[in-house]
């Protein structure tokens, strides 16, 4: 049953496509309303809070180039500098969903997909999604009125992305087939299997 389930989940086109286009969304949507609110921030003489946001942004950026840097080193810098587009353009999540959703294997990297993925999400969380939800929660209570409504959207979007980025970690370490195999004990909390 769970090889049925398993198997089921990497071979649904539906499911790929759900993941990757969510994925895909809202870490744009994220991005984007984190730079508007950026852009506001600045022009409404909020500028240490500006630059704070900025540098959690940045500090997100540097920690997944390093990733990368670490789990590309055997490529060429063509392959480098295409996986640092894609991380610059904020597009990381989305690529990454992808490659596990079609269990892309490549022997000459240092860690799997699904590791790879768990690092960059708990990065983008840990330093962009998370204070930057607080940072921003900070500023619209105590200043709402230089924010205006759009600082909701942006709050909105980073926890939604956190929320997301955080389901897609716990699920997706949690059904990995080789995981379950080696500590039984440990993953399962999604069932794919009945005892009998």
């Amino acid at each position: 049953m769970l090889v049925m389930f398993n198997n089921l989940l990497r071979d649904s086109i539906y499911g790929m496509v759900f993941r990757v286009a969510a994925g895909a969304l809202l870490s744009t949507m994220d991005a984007t309303t984190d730079l508007y609110t950026l852009y506001t921030y600045w022009n409404s003489g909020l500028k240490g809070q500006a630059m704070v946001l900025l540098a959690m942004i940045v500090t997100n950026l540097c920690f997944q180039i390093l990733i990368i840097l670490g789990q590309y080193k055997s490529k060429s810098w063509k392959r480098k500098l295409y996986e640092i587009v894609i991380t610059l353009t904020f597009l990381r999540p989305a690529v990454d969903a992808y490659r596990v959703s079609t269990n892309h294997e490549d022997d000459e990297l240092l860690v799997d997909q699904l590791t790879e993925l768990c690092f960059n999400k708990s990065i983008e969380m840990g330093t962009e999604s998370i204070p930057g939800c607080v940072l921003q929660c900070y500023v619209y209570l105590a200043s709402s009125g230089q924010v205006g409504k759009f600082a909701l959207l942006s709050i909105a979007a980073s926890c939604l992305t956190t929320g997301f980025a955080s389901a897609m970690i716990s699920f997706d370490v949690d059904v990995d087939v080789t995981r379950r195999k080696t500590q039984p004990r440990f993953y399962g909390y999604i069932p794919g299997e009945r005892a009998s």
